[in-house]
């Protein structure tokens, strides 16, 4: 059964990077005025009727389109909060950008049973998966997943950008947070939700095999403002 599921996982994102590369030009024609942004792709519609015809259900899929000038390189990030802090979890990837723009595409319906992170430019397509495991049993946990907001998100290069947190809980009552919560981890512990998941990406000016996988400073665990 764990064989099948990584091979529809896998089957899955190669249908959701080919989505990617369909509209890729036109959100680069868009984008090229909009200086540096990252925000989830909007579907052409000869893409929207791909999808319907392979019976692609989107809610897994989730597509980005980025403006990123000057970057030599992009590196996914993965983490689990633990005591109120983010640690770093095996996982993420990324490679070069030969490219400013282009693409990324996450995979996954429940992160514990794999996640597929792939990018793609004009010229750039690099993918990579793995699994979170956590030590307890999560198969009657609750899932929650939030993902980054339509409005285009600006890019500062070498710094994170959250794309996505996911939340099990075995608690009856579960509440989603935006993406921002990424750099309030103390506020996010308080909910005393199990495990709460989060992956970023970030553009460097390095190139990729200089580049540290992951940014030198983390995120201020210091709580922002309420909203």
């Amino acid at each position: 059964m764990r064989i099948k599921r990584y091979a529809a996982l896998f089957l899955a994102a190669a249908l959701a990077l080919s989505l990617a590369g369909c509209g890729m030009n036109e959100d680069k024609n868009k984008d090229k005025d909009g200086g540096m942004t990252i925000a989830p792709a909007q579907l052409t519609g000869e893409e929207q009727k791909l999808a319907d015809l392979l019976a692609l259900g989107m809610e897994s899929h989730h597509i980005f389109s980025f403006q990123a000038k000057g970057a030599k390189s992009l590196h996914f990030n993965v983490y689990e909060l633990v005591d109120g802090e983010w640690s770093p979890l095996p996982g993420g990837g990324g490679g070069g950008l030969s490219e400013e723009s282009g693409r990324i595409a996450l995979t996954f319906g429940k992160m514990t049973e794999g996640v597929r992170l792939a990018y793609q430019t004009e010229q750039d397509n690099i993918s990579t998966s793995f699994q979170i495991t956590p030590a307890d049993d999560v198969s009657n946990m609750a899932f929650a997943t939030s993902t980054l907001d339509t409005a285009p998100t600006v890019i500062e290069l070498d710094q994170e950008i959250p794309l996505v947190i996911q939340i099990a809980t075995s608690q009856n009552e579960l509440r989603m947070y935006k993406v921002d919560y990424f750099g309030m981890p103390r506020e996010l512990a308080k909910t005393g939700y199990e495990h709460i998941y989060a992956i970023t990406v970030t553009f460097s000016v390095q190139d990729f095999g200089t580049a540290p996988s992951a940014p030198s400073a983390p995120p201020s665990a210091e709580p922002s403002p309420a909203e």
